[in-house]
């Protein structure tokens, strides 16, 4: 900056003003040193001007496995709330693995951002967590969590209602009119698989209806796999309702491998409504989860913050009709 201020016969005050934008340097005396800033090449060291401001415009954002397109694009809202903001992302993705997370998050410590959005890991607890919580000392940035939440925990939560996609998945298939109605995937290690398998079962109970339960990885591999054991035994009379959209494709495979016609013999139904499931042999029913909704809302409410009990915010899913359930017999 002594460089540029003496090169266009001002003062390194005066060159610090203008490059950030401040209206006490006059608009001809800023174009001329932002114009000799760019021909000698300088580039603003943010970390230095967040020593003085005490502010960083860095946010850390905490996936899980960047395999599942789900993660994707949520990550994808997010940079776009975040960067409308004049923030950048500074990205961990921990693979389901606890101790990740929380190298994860000593290293954002470390750094120095100014806040977290984070989807919790399978198995996170209270106490992952406890340098974030007002229990745990003086948290040194504000968390907001997004599409995972997390039970007793003092933190803003956005997330989609998945208690009620459960229930949507489970009347549509009852609707369907199939014999026998098979649960693939999802597991106990997070809220959204306990409280959609949870909405599930619900309506199901209320129908007097029998399920068959297989908890598995969200992965393509897993719902061909359990869906192919299925179709093996014969008996083509199936629902399959699948935690994801992921394992739904699997599926879909399954029922081309064993020439069984998804939407006639089989109902397969997903859950997220990925960008892939309309485009998907055929067009894959799914239950569409909001994630630009859930990305935006969380990274807004983190930057610019909010007074009182930390917010719980639910979006509502909607059902997707298209080619693989079946009209009601």
């Amino acid at each position: 900056m002594s460089d540029i201020a003496k090169s266009v016969g001002v003062s390194t005050s005066a060159v610090s003003l203008a490059l950030r934008g401040r209206a006490r340097v006059s608009t001809e005396t800023a174009d001329r040193i932002r114009a000799e800033a760019a021909r000698l090449g300088y580039v603003q060291n943010k970390a230095a001007a967040g020593l003085r401001t005490a502010r960083s415009d860095v946010v850390a954002v905490c996936l899980n496995d960047l395999s599942n397109p789900v993660f994707n694009e949520f990550l994808i809202h997010i940079e776009e709330a975040l960067r409308g903001s004049g923030r950048i992302v500074f990205l961990g993705v921990v693979r389901e693995d606890r101790e990740l997370q929380q190298q994860f998050l000593r290293a954002a410590m470390e750094q120095g951002v100014s806040g977290m959005l984070m989807c919790p890991a399978h198995g996170t607890g209270p106490e992952d967590l406890d340098p974030l919580l007002a229990g745990g000392g003086q948290a040194p940035f504000p968390c907001v969590l997004f599409s995972r939440g997390l039970d007793d925990v003092a933190l803003p939560q956005f997330t989609n209602d998945d208690r009620a996609t459960g229930r949507i998945m489970a009347e549509r298939l009852l609707e369907a009119g199939h014999r026998e109605i098979c649960w693939l995937g999802g597991g106990q290690q997070t809220n959204t698989a306990r409280d959609r398998y949870a909405g599930f079962c619900e309506a199901l109970e209320q129908a007097g209806w029998p399920h068959v339960p297989r908890h598995g990885p969200t992965s393509r591999a897993f719902g061909f796999e359990t869906a192919s054991e299925r179709l093996r035994v014969g008996g083509s009379d199936v629902g399959f309702a699948c935690f994801s959209d992921l394992i739904a494709f699997g599926v879909l495979s399954a029922c081309e491998a064993h020439g069984v016609r998804p939407g006639r013999d089989v109902s397969v139904i997903g859950v997220d409504d990925m960008a892939e499931a309309a485009f998907s042999h055929p067009p894959l029913t799914t239950v569409g989860v909001d994630k630009a909704w859930i990305g935006h809302s969380a990274a807004r409410h983190l930057v610019e913050g909010a007074e009182g009990a930390p917010v719980s915010q639910k979006s509502p899913p909607s059902y997707v009709q298209r080619s693989t359930v079946r009209s009601g017999q």
